[in-house]
């Protein structure tokens, strides 16, 4: 019931967004709600890193165009700018199902806080996942709540989040664990934990955008691949 709930929300919202005058998310160009430009704004390969030993699939710096178009969702609830994030987060999720082995891999969620949620009115990287056509069973939540992030650290962040999440119903399952940006890593990296506390396999990582400065390290080159249409999230031969 909550399911269709929150789609019936989301339809409504992006209904008011299209009717509503708009400018573009990306790029502000009035009357459109992302322009032709922003839409194809994607670069033709993806970005890696590695956090905790699984390789992050991101398909866009955060910079720029994703940037703009990512905080007008979240922070100004342009939920009409999700069906092109969640294209670009579909490129991410393919390129890491190509480069896996084996079968059943589902997609699971950094989970959102409750405050944000209320806040919102939405959870953006739920729709997202929605809008890219995946399914994100909700195995991941707060086992409490954390500072606020911001104007923290990498060493901070990470001390900050440890056993902060917590998994449920995740033994001998596989994933592929999403989020709408990975900046210095903390988040995925205690989502990774959780679900291997919880017995899970952990396939890759992927989300729609990557902060550059964190892209490439010196012991942690950039590198990239070239994302292959037609993979499943749920069979991956």
């Amino acid at each position: 019931m909550d399911h269709c709930v929150g789609l019936i929300r989301d339809a409504v919202r992006e209904t008011l967004a299209f009717l509503a005058p708009v400018a573009c998310a990306g790029c502000g160009e009035p009357d459109v709600s992302v322009c032709a430009s922003c839409r194809t704004a994607l670069p033709g390969s993806i970005l890696t890193r590695t956090v905790s030993g699984v390789t992050v699939y991101s398909a866009v710096p955060y910079a720029g165009t994703a940037k703009r178009m990512l905080l007008a969702l979240k922070r100004d609830g342009r939920v009409d700018a999700a069906p092109v994030l969640g294209g670009w987060l579909s490129d991410a999720v393919e390129a890491a199902l190509d480069d896996a082995t084996g079968e059943s891999i589902e997609l699971a969620a950094v989970p959102a806080s409750r405050a944000s949620r209320r806040t919102r009115g939405f959870v953006p990287v739920h729709l997202i996942v929605r809008r890219a056509g995946f399914t994100a069973p909700r195995v991941l939540s707060w086992a409490r709540r954390p500072r606020d992030q911001i104007g923290l650290g990498r060493v901070e962040r990470r001390e900050n989040l440890t056993g902060a999440v917590t998994a449920r119903g995740a033994a001998r399952r596989r994933f592929i664990i999403v989020d709408d940006v990975v900046t210095t890593g903390a988040t995925l990296d205690e989502c990774i934990r959780a679900l291997r506390q919880a017995g899970a396999e952990i396939v890759a990582c992927a989300t729609v955008a990557s902060t550059p400065k964190h892209t490439a390290t010196p012991t942690e080159k950039q590198c990239v691949t070239t994302p292959v249409a037609g993979a499943t999230v749920y069979e991956k031969a």
